[in-house]
């Protein structure tokens, strides 16, 4: 089996997946970690150097390499769901989770690093109240929602298993 983590950035699919691998015995892939390494540029490189096309279109491809592998626990970059078509391929792969945390929590998590391509702009918060709220919808398509908020990670991956 497939597991794919959606949701928005800084909802702790990183942190989640991980804990959720180990206690299933499956392997973890972070997309954009594994982006990174293929190219060997940070996310925020290849969005100044490439641009944001040409990072979804890589993010495509490695969804479609998934289909390849089994056990896996795979947490996917807040965008890769938005893109056209990649919606249905992860449907068509497995079970995905969308991890509904706070906007409060999300927005105290993204605001500790400066690392977030899509909110370097004159109104960070702006854009992140506006990439939240076009984005939810989509990842409420998810076959699983789990709402994170006062969770503990272990709490969150029980939910996750229980809803399997």
């Amino acid at each position: 089996m497939r597991i794919f983590l959606v949701g928005f950035m800084g909802a702790g699919k990183s942190a989640i997946g991980r804990k959720l691998a180990e206690r299933l015995g499956y392997r973890f892939v972070d997309t954009d970690k594994l982006i990174e390494a293929d190219v060997g540029l940070s996310i925020s490189q290849i969005f100044a150097e490439k641009g944001e096309p040409w990072f979804r279109k890589k993010e495509t491809e490695t969804l479609f390499a998934f289909s390849h592998y089994q056990n896996l626990v795979i947490s996917t970059g807040g965008g890769m769901v938005a893109t056209e078509g990649n919606w249905e391929k992860v449907k068509a792969l497995g079970p995905s989770v969308f991890l509904d945390a706070d906007f409060e929590d999300i927005k105290e998590r993204v605001a500790r690093k400066n690392t977030r391509p899509l909110l370097q702009t004159d109104d960070p918060t702006q854009t992140l109240i506006e990439l939240y709220q076009k984005r939810r919808p989509i990842y409420e398509q998810a076959d699983i929602q789990v709402q994170t908020k006062g969770l503990s990670k272990q709490k969150i991956v029980t939910e996750i298993i229980r809803a399997l």
